[in-house]
């Protein structure tokens, strides 16, 4: 028999974590439930970059959600007592002349602070014939660790349950959310499942933009670079010699397969920087859950205030995830106003009215 939550949190990626550690912190039962199922979360690659883009855009919000990120993860590691988090500097090298001049114009007024010229990379390693720039306060979380870590704290605590439910199967009631398989009746659930296109009767008309994402592990043999460099595509490290390296981004073929072409596409932009060979040993693929570019979507259901959403964190899940979960919960528990923008009650204002 489950213990009587006050929140359902239905997912447990980098939404549904985040969110729960910021309802748990608040005093408040929470009872988390997954299905367990490798999803985009456990592919993310965790990383955090004050430039971003082919425009060395400085990050949305850097100034206000990194520090944000950063307390948070660091709480997090105490509590779990274990080690995910790693602020660590990363290298961006330029593709071309057009991204050097950009930088030249940029580094002294938008990016000021942020980059710095000073790049010490092995020759015998990487070609960047054109140069580049660090990003000191750049920072990575192992995603996957950080997720098994907060599961075994929320199960040690009576606070997580592997289930593959079917909402449709649920009740909404005067106080609350009843889900009979359960047994529990939660006064608020929440839905932080990704991307899904599964039957939602309640959040079903929210429509993703989502993109898939490719990703490889690769052996190189001799390199030793601790930091995360980026040409075209990131190679990020994971101990002995092997790294992560990715991402594709595509609209078409929204699922989870590999394909040949991303793996090429990969391949080709890795040796463009890369000097050494390299051994491929896992092909992955995954779908980003985007609805907004850039922003997540939260908040609770316009006719239902017992239902709640936390969703579409995007390709900067582990940057933006910290501070909108703590956003979530202060709306969920206080009555605090949701960002302009954000609420997901637009989306299904929006359909009810073409209906």
């Amino acid at each position: 028999m489950l213990a009587q939550p006050e929140f359902v949190v239905v997912g447990q990626g980098l939404a549904g974590t985040a969110l729960a550690w910021a309802l748990l912190r608040r005093g408040r039962r929470v009872l988390v439930l997954d299905r367990e199922r490798d999803g985009c979360s456990r592919l993310a690659a965790g990383l955090m970059t004050p430039v971003t883009g082919k425009r060395l855009a400085k990050s949305g919000r850097w100034d206000e959600l990194h520090p944000t990120a950063v307390a948070f993860y660091r709480t997090v590691e105490a509590d779990t007592r274990t080690r995910f988090f790693q602020q660590r500097p990363a290298v961006r090298l330029f593709a071309d002349d057009a991204e050097r001049d950009e930088f030249h114009r940029r580094e002294r007024n938008i990016l000021r602070g942020l980059v710095t010229r000073e790049l010490h990379l092995r020759a015998e390693w990487f070609a960047a014939p054109l140069g580049g720039f660090e990003m000191p306060h750049a920072a990575r979380l192992d995603v996957p660790q950080y997720l098994d870590a907060s599961r075994a704290h929320f199960r040690a605590h009576g606070s997580y349950h592997t289930a593959d439910l079917d909402p449709r199967d649920w009740e909404l009631t005067a106080g609350g959310v009843r889900i009979p398989s359960l047994s529990v009746e939660p006064r608020v659930a929440i839905f932080c499942r990704g991307f899904d296109t599964g039957a939602d009767p309640w959040f079903g008309a929210v429509r993703f933009n989502a993109a898939k994402g490719e990703v490889l592990t690769v052996r190189v043999p001799g390199l030793a670079e601790e930091r995360v460099v980026h040409r075209g595509v990131w190679l990020a490290p994971a101990g002995n010699e092997v790294f992560r390296v990715g991402a594709t981004y595509t609209r078409d073929r929204l699922d989870t397969r590999p394909t040949a072409e991303g793996r090429a596409e990969i391949e080709s932009k890795l040796r463009a920087f890369l000097k050494v060979p390299f051994e491929v040993l896992d092909h992955r693929a995954a779908v980003r859950p985007v609805i907004d570019a850039g922003l997540p979507v939260l908040g609770r259901h316009p006719r239902h205030p017992q239902l709640a959403y936390f969703n579409g964190l995007g390709s900067k899940g582990s940057l933006l995830a910290p501070h909108f979960a703590e956003h979530l919960a202060r709306h969920l528990c206080d009555g605090g106003e949701l960002e302009e923008g954000l609420n997901v009650s637009r989306f299904l204002v929006q359909t009810e009215s073409r209906g």
